[in-house]
C-alpha cells in the first residue's frame, strides 16, 4: 500500500503538483522531499523575502503536511521517521533526543537560525492545537495577522508550570487500582516525591498489568501532568458533544411524539 506524503498543490497561480509516494525507497523519497522544501525555502529568502508571506506559509503548510504524515506509530510513520532521521543525519543536521518532531521538521527545512525556527514551529504547534487542516495553514496565519501573531498570541497561555499545578490538582480523583510492594517501595525515592509518579507497566492477555518501573524524573513528571490536563478537557469535551447530541435527539424525538399525538 501507498500513501502520499507530500502534495503541493495549494493555491491558485500555476503552482506545479508534486506526489510523492512511500514505497521500498522511503529514504530516497524523504531526501527529494526535504533537498525541494530547502531549495524552496532558499528560493523565498532570496527572492521574495521581503514582498510575499504567502510563498513563506506555503513553504510552512508543506512542513506542517510533512509532520501529519510522520506524526504516528504506524509501521509507515515509522518508517518515514526512521528515513527522515536519517536524511537529518547525512545532511549534518543533529538534535536532541527531546526535541519534538515540527521543530525537527522545520530546523531541517531552514536551517540554524534559531529563533525562526523556534516561532515558525512554535506557530505550526500552535495551528495544530487547533486542529488545523493542511489546507488551511495559509489562511490561518494570514487571517490571524502572521506566524508572529499566532506565537505571541500563545505566549499568553497557561505555562507549563500552570499545566503541572492543574494536572496536581486532577490527582485528587477515585483511584483506578492500588498496589504495593516492597520492591516498588525500594524503588521510590521520597525525597523525590512532588505529588505524582509513573508507574510504567505492561497489560498481560490476562487484563493484569505489570509494574516495571518507577519513573519520578522531573521533566518527565512534568510533560505527563501537563498532558494530563490536555486528556482531560478532551475527554470533558467528548462527553459534552455525546451529550449535547443525546439531548438533541430526545427533544426531536419528543417533537416527533407531539406531532403525531397533536
Amino acid at each position: 500500500m501507498t500513501t502520499t506524503i507530500l502534495e503541493k498543490d495549494v493555491n491558485e497561480g500555476g503552482v506545479e503538483h508534486l506526489s510523492l509516494k512511500i514505497g521500498d525507497n522511503t529514504k530516497n523519497e524523504i531526501k527529494t522531499a526535504f533537498d525541494y522544501l530547502i531549495a524552496e525555502r532558499k528560493s523565498w529568502q532570496e527572492n521574495e523575502y521581503a514582498r510575499s508571506n504567502q510563498s513563506l506559509y506555503r513553504i510552512l503548510q508543506q512542513c506542517y503536511a510533512m509532520y501529519h504524515e510522520m506524526k504516528g506509530v504506524s509501521a509507515e510513520k515509522l518508517a518515514m521517521k526512521r528515513a527522515f532521521n536519517s536524511y537529518c543525519t547525512d545532511t549534518g543536521v543533529s538534535f536532541n533526543d527531546s526535541t519534538h518532531l515540527m521543530v525537527k521538521i522545520v530546523r531541517c527545512v531552514f536551517g540554524d537560525d534559531r529563533r525562526r525556527v523556534s516561532a515558525y514551529a512554535l506557530a505550526l504547534r500552535v495551528a495544530d492545537e487547533h486542529k488545523t487542516s493542511v489546507m488551511d495553514i495559509p489562511q490561518y496565519f494570514t487571517e490571524a495577522g502572521g506566524y508572529e501573531e499566532v506565537r505571541r498570541n500563545n505566549t499568553n497561555k497557561a505555562t507549563k508550570a500552570d499545566k503541572k499545578a492543574q494536572g496536581l490538582s486532577l490527582m485528587d480523583t477515585t483511584s483506578l487500582a492500588s498496589v504495593s510492594s516492597d520492591a516498588l517501595n525500594a524503588a521510590f525515592d521520597e525525597g523525590n516525591y512532588e505529588g505524582a509518579v509513573l508507574l510504567m507497566s505492561t497489560r498481560d492477555p490476562d487484563g493484569s498489568f505489570k509494574v516495571k518501573y518507577v519513573i519520578q524524573q522531573g521533566n518527565i513528571i512534568s510533560s505527563a501532568l501537563a498532558h494530563l490536563v490536555t486528556l482531560t478537557k478532551d475527554k470533558q469535551e467528548k462527553v459534552h458533544t455525546e451529550t449535547k447530541a443525546a439531548n438533541d435527539e430526545s427533544m426531536r424525538d419528543e417533537a416527533i411524539k407531539q406531532v403525531v399525538h397533536a
